[in-house]
């Protein structure tokens, strides 16, 4: 059976994972409770080995991870390899934050640390006209909140690749390749719960605005809404 595979790319901190398990289940679990049936993901560990074959592939979600893509250890150039791969297959693919990144360096952009230093917390996201039939972000509103955290951001697309979304911060925080890649730098599994320990573990990165940003965290519905639109894009082209 053909699966939505979720893809780990480094582990979260231990206590996070001992309260929600690690980046992969929390994505899972964002798609389950949206309707998403269990029985057509799988988790699987992209560091230790290569991704599932293409025709065993309904899609791949690529996950955030503590790395950072500009190191291009072995593991990242190996997924770099498959990104390229199958999306010249047309298979359905998201990146989310670190795989963003590690999907728009493979296809040719440019990823570095942000200019501006970390972006964290809860943030709103603008979407843009070319985003109005695209299947990710059409039924989106023009605004939403989303929950980010990252040092490191694609500071240029890939050739040919589609901006869908941005803010005043961060200018690419949504884009598709071709007809079936995607990329988005902010964190559509997030929980407020996950986001506020995320924060906590930056404190001393936040310094002076720590309690702003406490304060400015919220629900984010629509972020969670577009992996959701992700999965069934996938499922129903598998069909």
């Amino acid at each position: 059976m053909k699966k939505i595979y979720i893809v780990n790319v480094g582990h979260a901190h231990q206590e996070q994972i001992d309260r929600w398990g690690d980046f992969e289940a929390w994505a899972s679990k964002a798609l389950t409770e949206q309707g998403i049936e269990d029985s057509t993901i799988e988790l699987i560990d992209g560091v230790a080995s290569p991704l599932p074959k293409p025709e065993l592939c309904t899609g791949i979600i690529i996950m955030g991870s503590l790395s950072m893509v500009t190191e291009k250890t072995e593991w990242m150039l190996r997924l770099s390899q498959q990104i390229v791969s199958y999306t010249e297959q047309h298979i359905p693919m998201l990146g989310i934050c670190f795989g963003h990144q590690l999907i728009a360096q493979a296809l040719g952009g440019n990823v570095g640390f942000h200019p501006q230093g970390l972006e964290a917390g809860t943030t709103r996201i603008s979407v843009l006209p070319e985003a109005n039939n695209d299947p990710l972000f059409c039924a989106m509103p023009t605004s939403f909140p989303a929950h980010v955290v990252h040092f490191q951001s694609v500071i240029s697309l890939p050739e040919g690749a589609q901006l869908l979304a941005k803010n005043d911060f961060e200018p690419h925080h949504a884009f598709r390749y071709g007809t079936s890649t995607w990329g988005v730098q902010f964190h559509p599994e997030f929980t407020e719960e996950i986001m506020l320990s995320s924060l906590e573990h930056l404190k001393g990165e936040l310094s002076d605005n720590y309690q702003q940003k406490l304060a400015e965290i919220e629900e984010t519905r629509f972020a969670k809404q577009c992996l959701f639109n992700f999965a069934n894009y996938a499922l129903e082209k598998s069909r």
